[in-house]
């Protein structure tokens, strides 16, 4: 087991620099820590009645959302531009789950409901994710007509008046959160006092309130101000726990002198608050050092845009035989701030392809509920399965990146599905989930690259006309001389499905004539043993990629979704049926597959 702190280059004044920025005086804020181990703590499989999340000292959430109806009015329908009829808010499906939009608002109506750090003071990580999740959907919906808009508003600014009335309670002065206990957290033996200040849940706080601030700047609200001078006391309270290096800057890991580290996830959820305060009417003076913490992290990085980068969780001011590669949960919030970056042109196309390749190539393990547990490709332990579930939100964040790659997006819809909605069986419809899977499905809405902003291209659902010879090209379909009749199948989910009846069963991928470019394909299956989805070019099959034996972390058989590209060389396997007929072969003695879809690029 591996812990974590910031041990610190800076001095260690508890009381913030008053520093005037949009007519607001700085306070001291504080930070949050994460777990010792550096893992994102489990899931449970049950959502507890209250829908409450649980946040460790890392801010991940330990439970499922309530499955409760989240109440609220339904809210104006209009945008922020004025009265005129707007074009709906694009939805967007995945595999059975028919509208990642309905479940992404009740989710964060039902979390906003049960959360409050007023009350339960380890809720302010998980009331920051809620609040992060509504500033992301509302400012990519303010040109569409968006369901409940006013009643996620009204929900956020009631999170912030929670989290306002809890802020002073940390160590020096608020505002700022922190833990209410003790805690070493990187097993040095300098264990901070409870309600230490620590960047993760006062950044994740900071965060959210930024990115609700800049919706309610852009609708001339009437809490904007206080709003954003919210936001701008959670910053400032940091002033005088930064660093500036040679390479960059950072923020301190916690306001104790020992914590003077710099932990690249904590940093960027201050440095992300800040740069979107300063372009929502806050000083200019905020968005000063933002640029110096992603040039930080960019200097401290290692690989190349083919191979794709490694980093570790922690450099400056810790020592340097103690550190190692970010896992891939914490990676969550670092990934964020490359794309946040790459948004204002402080990274270029060139990174966002070696961080594409990160996420498709060296975090990716093939298997689609399970991620490698380091941003190197190392292995953790079994921790991972639910280190997983919060890597969505780095996924989901780089589905769009301007030289990024479309695949990820797919990788992360897969993991969404196999990690967490398959895993903890939520409803196709009427689900809520927690508040860090709220954050990822507003991230998935937000950033789905064109040729997926609506979904998968083709999609056939097992007797679904799903053995018709198509009319035309374009398409995709079961062989079925290779697989039983379609039924229902209960693998925690019910679905219905083809069962193969033969070794090497084989599914079909129609392509219009002159599709060359890449095309993308996905299954919904399950199966006890591992096997390869093969492609056949005209004389033998070629792996695309492992599809491993769908078994949870408990041992039990689950649908989950994979994804994997078409190889180039395309044989037409069915001359005289339309367009290209790519067959492809599962490799499973026995496999049970629900859905298929396919996407050209």
């Amino acid at each position: 087991m591996w812990a974590f702190l910031l041990l610190g280059a800076c001095e260690a004044s508890d009381s913030g620099r008053a520093r005037t920025a949009g007519g607001s005086t700085g306070a001291a804020a504080t930070s949050s820590t994460e777990s010792s181990s550096g893992a994102e703590a489990s899931t449970s499989a049950t959502a507890p009645t209250t829908g409450s999340d649980t946040t460790d000292a890392g801010g991940s959430t330990t439970g499922a959302a309530s499955t409760s109806e989240a109440t609220g009015e339904a809210g104006s329908t209009e945008g922020s531009t004025g009265g005129e009829v707007l074009p709906p808010y694009p939805d967007l499906s995945l595999g059975p789950y028919p509208s990642l939009l309905a479940m992404a608002t009740d989710s964060m109506l039902s979390n906003a409901e049960s959360l409050d750090t007023s009350a339960t003071y380890g809720h302010s990580a998980g009331q920051g994710y809620v609040l992060q999740a509504i500033g992301e959907l509302l400012w990519d919906a303010r040109a569409y007509e968006l369901p409940q808009r006013d009643a996620l508003i009204e929900a956020a600014l009631g999170e912030i008046a929670e989290l306002e009335a809890a802020d002073d309670l940390v160590l020096g002065g608020g505002p700022g959160f922190g833990l209410d206990e003790a805690w070493d957290a990187f097993g040095d033996g300098s264990t901070n006092p409870a309600f230490t200040a620590y960047t993760w849940q006062s950044g994740m706080v900071a965060l959210g309130v930024a990115k609700i601030a800049r919706v309610l700047e852009d609708q001339a609200h009437p809490s904007a101000a206080s709003v954003r001078a919210f936001g701008e006391a959670l910053v400032l309270r940091w002033d005088d726990h930064y660093t500036t290096v040679a390479d960059g800057g950072y923020w301190w890991y916690s306001t104790q002198p020992s914590d003077a580290i710099a932990v690249h996830n904590t940093s960027a959820l201050v440095a992300m608050a800040s740069q979107i305060l300063s372009e929502s009417g806050s000083d200019a003076s905020f968005a000063e050092r933002p640029p110096a913490v992603a040039d930080l992290l960019w200097a401290r990085m290692s690989g190349n845009p083919t191979a794709g980068y490694s980093w570790n969780y922690a450099d400056d001011g810790y020592p340097p035989a103690q550190r190692r590669a970010e896992d891939v949960s914490h990676a969550l919030v670092t990934l964020q701030l490359m794309r946040e970056a790459r948004a204002r042109d402080w990274w270029t196309a060139s990174q966002m392809q070696g961080v594409a390749a990160t996420l498709s190539q060296t975090m990716w393990s093939d298997h689609p509920a399970r991620l490698h547990g380091f941003v190197d490709g190392s292995e953790g332990n079994d921790s991972e399965w639910s280190w997983s579930r919060a890597a969505v939100i780095g996924y989901a964040a780089h589905g769009d990146s301007p030289g990024g790659d479309p695949l990820v997006f797919e990788l992360g819809r897969s993991l969404l599905f196999s990690s967490y909605l398959s895993r903890f069986e939520r409803a196709f419809e009427g689900a809520t989930v927690d508040s860090a899977r709220a954050l990822a499905l507003a991230l998935l809405l937000v950033h789905r690259p064109a040729a997926l902003a609506e979904g998968s291209t083709w999609e056939m659902e097992a007797g679904d006309g799903d053995d018709a010879v198509p009319a035309a090209a374009g398409g995709v379909r079961f062989y079925t001389v290779d697989w039983a009749p379609p039924s229902d199948q209960d693998r925690g989910l019910a679905l219905p499905a083809r069962t193969s009846t033969a070794v090497n069963a084989n599914l079909v991928v129609d392509l219009p004539d002159g599709t060359d470019g890449r095309v993308l394909v996905s299954l919904v299956y399950a199966a006890g043993t591992t096997g390869e989805l093969q492609q056949y070019d005209g004389e033998a099959y070629r792996a695309l990629g492992t599809l491993p034996a769908t078994i949870d972390d408990e041992g039990t058989v689950r649908w989950m979704r994979t994804s994997v590209e078409l190889d180039a060389d395309r044989f037409d396997y069915q001359a005289g049926v339309p367009g290209a007929n790519v067959l492809l072969q599962l490799t499973h003695p026995e496999v049970s597959v629900s859905r298929i879809e396919a996407t050209p690029l």
